[in-house]
């Protein structure tokens, strides 16, 4: 996953772009992304808001080329 690439949260059904990309501190293999959500999905956060994610919760909808 990288900066670019739009993704689903896949409990809340959100759908996002990825806007930053981190490190998670103190874990070698996870990363964290911050998400400008464009769906409201079923979740509090609806479209425009930003939230950051693990990793291990999205899913790649199409890689940024």
């Amino acid at each position: 996953m990288k900066v670019g690439d739009l993704v689903r949260h896949f409990l809340t059904e959100q759908i996002g772009v990825i806007l930053v990309s981190a490190d998670h501190p103190g874990h070698h293999t996870s990363r964290s992304h911050q998400i400008l959500w464009t769906t409201q999905g079923l979740s509090l956060f609806g479209p425009g808001s930003t939230e950051w994610c693990g990793e291990q919760s999205l899913e790649v909808l199409n890689e940024s080329r």
